[in-house]
């Protein structure tokens, strides 16, 4: 089994620094050709199932592989990005990761729903090569947990960049 891991295109609120958090996010033109070109750089990967998170800007994403592949995009709120709570709509910028607002999801909390994920696909799709299209923290916390690393680890990870892939064998 193996897992695909991206995050969606560019959105027009990444251009701003604006924490989407679960807000839906747009695809920025330049998003929309990120989309596309992961698309063709996974035109050899053999791939039976798209996952996405349900919020337009990965499940956009994910359509523009799923389109050429013949296959539906199968959205999960699992693969959703941290919840900001009330700093939702603000500037990323202004976030402590160390020392997170009360209001926002925690990391130990976005690492649960991390092995959520990992265990909801190998439940679900046990043997299939599985592309799973999300965001930049839930990526990292998906990353870290496979990793077998602690929670606190994300904070120095990298962000994944728009349409970048990592491939995990499960």
């Amino acid at each position: 089994m193996e897992l695909i891991l991206t995050r969606h295109g560019e959105t027009l609120e990444n251009r701003q620094d604006i924490m989407q958090g679960h807000m839906p996010g747009t695809l920025s033109p330049l998003g929309l050709q990120q989309a596309e070109q992961l698309a063709d750089l996974l035109t050899d990967e053999p791939i039976d199932v798209i996952v996405c998170s349900d919020l337009a800007r990965s499940f956009d994403t994910a359509k523009a592989v799923a389109v050429r592949r013949g296959l539906e995009q199968q959205p999960t709120v699992l693969l959703r990005e941290i919840d900001w709570g009330r700093y939702t709509g603000g500037r990323l910028k202004t976030i402590d990761w160390h020392n997170l607002p009360e209001s926002c999801e925690s990391l130990d909390s976005l690492m649960q729903r991390a092995e959520k994920f990992v265990d909801y696909i190998r439940k679900k799709y046990a043997g299939q090569n599985i592309l799973a299209v999300g965001h930049g923290a839930i990526n990292r916390a998906i990353v870290a947990f496979l990793e077998g690393r602690p929670a606190m680890d994300m904070i120095d990870m990298p962000i994944m960049k728009n349409t970048s892939v990592i491939k995990f064998v499960l």
